[in-house]
């Protein structure tokens, strides 16, 4: 049984707040006068079960001290649960097991072990807790064992909470014994290492793995999995679904290299060896980092921080190769730019959808005067187009497919986009997306891995690479665009704050930037200052007629609704397949 979880209360006289949960009356006969471990911000607290379980959080921060309540009240969790069972016999082989897991949690350390000396005073500290403390009163054996409660019992009542296991006395004095001797050999191994000695050490290995009992067992008994860490952290965080799955696929591929999902039995070790694997794959340093590794050191401080895990071995690893030299500029040239845009007018060779030939003609032109991100042109609406003043801007909106870091801001228009007819084509499609089939109203997006929006941005991609034959600056032809634009903004003098709000990358260095707001004279001004692109043009735009809502698991082809008449003269016929049904340029709206 979980109980609700209490709040933090404030010392009166310290400040310093506390945590405190009574008892659940289904287990006050067995856990009151036991004495428990708790630990708080590192910090391990031997405490005694009375009427309640009471623990210093060790802050006077509101924010902090609910933080800490959170990992603590799993603890607490943990305690009744066990406490709930019937104690349970051991065999040797299970205590040496789980002895391993204390082993394991100090080989986190291998990297950077700190001071020679520490580890000396570990070793003897251990040493003379297995002579037994003179001070204390008995037999030998007796002052032998009070010296382990004193010395290892923490260690042992932690991994006991994790696996929510209670253990009949027997097998609580064989392990002690044993997490003393694992301890020391961690120690040992940390000494070593800190002496400058990273040979190849095998003492870990007579540590088998904990075997989990499979029979009839509840999710609650089960080891930490890693799918259910990252089920946990998408029911207490805020991220899109895409992130999530992607904490999947690359935590999932972890899983699949060491044999388990167990969060628990990872070792520094099973990191190390998938991250050289992963260099061998031929993936590059950022992807390494930025993605697989970032994903399992994610997923793993989650553990740390909700369920007790006891360190995240992912921690410190990473690809630390040197990224390749840059073989030329990440932006696109002024000809690769004035070649692209030209080849908008020829429309696209593929039977597409026709919100993604809007796409492919629209895109390139919004991003070569605003700096956008393309899958922020490509979610763009009919209600992205404001107006102040007699003025028109783009507003980006995170909920209209997602924009970096959640924010929204505004994007001035500038005149060559009005004269090539970016507003009449807003107007003309409506209040819908311009640039990718809508989903039907009230569709739930939350889970939605691929909003189209983003698809719409790789069709354009596919163009500029597959059709009009650029290849592409740094192999991204959709982030090209953004280097041009700030090159070119450069080159004309804009305002740079002005220029990194409309990119949506204000800084973050200087907190006096993010008072006040731009407006609509501001941006407009400052975009305009970029000189008109000179190409050849034509009438030719793709149709804009509105298209039908498609749910996510429809298969129907996209419909339309309406065909405005033509009324601009015709251009010669696009030399391609699949242009439209005509070359007319149409931006009108009944």
């Amino acid at each position: 049984m979980v109980l609700s979880m209490p709040r933090p209360y404030k010392h009166k006289a310290t400040g310093v707040y506390w945590y405190r949960q009574r008892v659940p009356a289904h287990v006050m006969s067995v856990a009151k006068g036991q004495t428990v471990s708790v630990i708080v911000s590192g910090t391990v607290l031997r405490r005694t079960v009375g009427e309640a379980l009471v623990v210093t959080l060790a802050t006077k921060e509101p924010a902090e001290a609910k933080l800490r309540a959170s990992a603590v009240q799993s603890q607490f969790d943990a305690i009744w649960i066990a406490f709930a069972k019937p104690p349970e016999r051991l065999t040797l082989k299970e205590i040496v097991a789980l002895a391993g897991e204390a082993f394991r949690g100090f080989q986190a350390f291998e990297d950077n072990p700190g001071d020679p000396e520490k580890w000396r005073d570990v070793v003897e500290a251990n040493a003379a807790a297995f002579r037994g403390d003179p001070l204390y009163i008995g037999s030998a054996s007796e002052k032998r064992m009070l010296s382990f409660v004193a010395r290892f019992g923490p260690f042992v009542d932690a991994v006991l909470r994790t696996h929510q296991k209670r253990v009949d006395g027997h097998t609580y004095g064989l392990l002690l014994e044993h997490f003393g001797k694992a301890l020391t050999d961690a120690a040992n191994l940390l000494l070593k290492r800190a002496e400058g000695d990273f040979s190849p050490d095998d003492r870990g290995k007579k540590y088998p793995a904990v075997i989990r009992k499979s029979a009839n067992r509840k999710s609650s008994d089960r080891g930490l999995t890693f799918d259910m860490l990252i089920d946990h952290k998408q029911k207490t965080q805020t991220r899109s679904a895409r992130t999530f799955a992607t904490y999947r696929n690359k935590v999932s591929d972890f899983a699949r290299f060491i044999g388990h999902d167990d969060a628990r039995q990872v070792t520094k070790d099973d990191v190390r060896r998938w991250r050289d694997d992963l260099i061998e794959r031929g993936l590059a340093r950022k992807t390494i980092n930025d993605q697989y590794l970032a994903a399992l050191k994610s997923v793993l401080a989650h553990g740390v921080k909700e369920f007790d895990l006891v360190a995240n071995v992912a921690g410190t690893i990473r690809d630390e190769r040197n990224d390749p030299a840059p073989k030329g500029s990440k932006d696109y040239t002024a000809e690769q730019a004035r070649t692209i845009l030209a080849a908008t007018f020829r429309g696209v060779r593929k039977d597409v959808a026709l919100p993604y030939r809007r796409a492919i003609f629209w895109a390139p032109w919004i991003c070569a005067y605003t700096g956008l991100r393309v899958s922020e042109v490509t979610q763009l609406q009919g209600t992205s187009v404001l107006w102040e003043g007699g003025i028109p801007y783009l507003m980006i909106r995170p909920e209209d497919g997602g924009t970096k870091g959640g924010n929204a801001w505004t994007v001035g228009i500038h005149q060559h986009l009005i004269d090539l007819g970016l507003l009449d084509m807003f107007k003309a499609v409506g209040s819908g997306p311009a640039f990718y089939t809508p989903y039907p109203p009230g569709e739930d997006l939350s889970k939605v891995l691929n909003h189209r929006s983003k698809d719409a941005a790789e069709r354009v991609a596919e163009w500029v690479r597959d059709e009009v034959g650029i290849v592409p600056p740094g192999g991204r032809p959709n982030h090209a665009w953004r280097h041009a634009f700030t090159t070119a903004s450069r080159d004309v003098s804009m305002d740079k704050e002005t220029r990194d709000y409309m990119m949506g990358s204000r800084s973050t260095t200087d907190a006096r930037e993010g008072y006040g707001g731009f407006t609509p004279r501001k941006i407009t001004a400052e975009i305009n200052k970029l000189p008109r692109i000179d190409i050849v043009e034509t009438d030719w735009r793709p149709l804009v007629d509105r298209v039908a809502p498609l749910a996510l698991r429809g298969s129907s082809p996209t419909k339309r609704i309406r065909k405005p008449p033509n009324r601009r003269k015709k251009a010669p016929p696009a030399p391609h397949r699949g242009n439209q049904r005509g070359p007319t340029r149409n931006c009108d709206a009944k």
